[in-house]
């Protein structure tokens, strides 16, 4: 932020009375000027200390290089920044060099230069690296039978709530004041539903609900009781040769956010509805989707091996 001569002259004096306490000074500045409405933080005084023992001027000295620099120059001093720190930001830069956000912002993209936001992932030991190259190995071999993915049942656990997926960065309001916009959540009448589902070649196994939290007794009684009449679908020979394949698999995860994004495409009105609105999601679940999370799931497996076990990036979804 930018003061006035007449602001910067206060300023200084208050650096004098304070012997160069560059806090006392901020402290003092308040005092003197108790109707303004903004007052300089502690580093606008730091800077200005520096700046008046360099050039004996209260002035600011961007004006005089601004004019002196090419626009080009400029240019080469805001990328410069974000390649020496990509972390930075904005107004970091703007500090910096003394150039005003806007300039910084407009120069960045200009530059296609944009803020990529990193992706979260589980902590990985080296006995998880290792873990996860001995299943791509066994894997890699397993799926050169082009039945695989018949003889196996992918399964995941989900919780759905009449709340949604909520994104904040999708809420805007654009006005020349400050409106005061509240956005009501009915956290007090909040209600979800636990649910299982699996997938086995082009087959779709469910989906199941658990009522209330899914404990390791009621998990026993599904896979003893549910199961098979939730497979009753499938084939008998397939069926006496599948594998089953606990939660968390990639190859059914893909599915996970297509599934959310359809149920929530209107709020549920309660739990019944909710339900209605994931059992209707599953049914538009087609052959070629499956196909498609097969082909995924060996590009994964390629990749894992690739980085020897370790993370990578999230492949799309075809």
């Amino acid at each position: 932020m930018n003061y006035s001569k007449e602001e910067l002259v206060n300023m200084v004096y208050a650096i004098g009375k304070a012997h160069g306490n560059c806090l006392l000074a901020s402290r003092i500045y308040q005092a003197n000027n108790p109707d303004l409405q903004r007052y300089p933080l502690t580093k606008c005084f730091v800077k200005l200390k520096e700046r008046f023992e360099r050039t004996a001027n209260a002035n600011y000295e961007k004006t005089a290089r601004t004019h002196a620099c090419s626009n080009q120059d400029r240019q080469i001093d805001i990328v410069g920044c974000a390649i020496q720190n990509p972390s930075t930001s904005i107004r970091e830069i703007s500090d910096e060099i003394s150039i005003s956000k806007s300039v910084v912002h407009r120069t960045l993209k200009k530059n296609n230069f944009h803020p990529y936001h990193p992706e979260h992932h589980q902590f990985l030991t080296e006995q998880d690296c290792q873990k996860r190259v001995r299943f791509c190995e066994w894997a890699t071999i397993k799926l050169q039978d082009e039945n695989f993915f018949s003889k196996v049942l992918f399964t995941d656990e989900s919780s759905f709530a009449n709340t949604g997926r909520e994104n904040r960065h999708n809420y805007h309001h654009y006005a020349d004041q400050n409106p005061r916009l509240m956005r009501q959540d009915d956290h007090q009448h909040r209600f979800k539903v636990n649910v299982w589902a699996g997938i086995c070649g082009e087959y779709v196994t469910g989906p199941h609900f658990f009522e209330g939290n899914l404990t390791g007794n009621g998990y026993l009684q599904f896979l003893q009781n549910d199961l098979l009449q939730l497979q009753r679908h499938i084939p008998p020979d397939d069926l006496n040769r599948q594998w089953f394949q606990h939660d968390g698999a990639p190859a059914h995860s893909t599915l996970a956010g297509y599934i959310k994004d359809k149920v929530y495409e209107t709020p549920p009105t309660d739990v019944e509805d909710l339900r209605a609105k994931i059992r209707n999601a599953f049914l538009t679940i087609t052959p070629e989707m499956l196909r498609n999370v097969a082909s995924n799931f060996r590009r994964r497996i390629a990749q894992c091996l690739d980085k020897n076990g370790r993370h990578f990036e999230r492949l799309p979804v075809n």
